[in-house]
């Protein structure tokens, strides 16, 4: 009887492990109020950088805000495989570079991420799919997979890392 107990306390801990690993972070745990406000112009005095993605960041404005209540997240492609963005804070203009979205690499397990950003507009939840930026804090070792971040204070925070399992 002992041994039986003992058999299934060690199946239960390992069983338990492995669903904590799986679990993930859900966009309903990080909710955000969706604001009506549109921007209506880019800070560019403020934002100097801005003003080389330009074209860009204006075709977001009129899409509206669509990540944490009142902020637009844009993205363009920086070659194969490689996606750069930014976050246009839609009460004020301002834009921020977040380190991770200096050029996301898409490189997912054997192949490439078809979506490399994963946002809602009513959450602060972000999934980077394959790499995040190459200015982003030590994601070099870890390789690709998916990284859950909550957006808080105009900062990227990361919450989880998932690899992708390798053939």
């Amino acid at each position: 009887m002992k041994r039986q107990l003992l058999i299934f306390l060690v199946v239960a801990a390992f069983g338990g492990a492995n669903y904590a690993q799986r679990a993930v972070p859900k966009f309903s745990q990080y909710p955000s109020k969706v604001e009506k406000t549109r921007v209506k112009a880019i800070n560019f005095k403020k934002n100097p950088d801005a003003r080389t993605m330009r074209t860009r960041l204006t075709a977001a404005m009129s899409g509206g805000v669509n990540f944490a209540g009142h902020y637009i997240l844009t993205g363009w492609g920086c070659g194969t495989g490689c996606t750069n963005a930014a976050i246009i804070e839609a009460r004020t203009g301002d834009v921020i570079w977040p380190d991770q979205f200096a050029n996301i690499d898409a490189r997912y397990g054997e192949g490439y991420s078809d979506v490399q950003l994963e946002f809602k507009n009513n959450s602060r939840l972000l999934v980077i799919h394959g790499r995040p930026g190459s200015r982003s804090e030590n994601v070099k070792d870890r390789g690709a997979g998916d990284y859950y971040y909550e957006w808080k204070n105009n900062r990227l925070y990361m919450l989880k890392f998932v690899a992708v399992p390798t053939q």
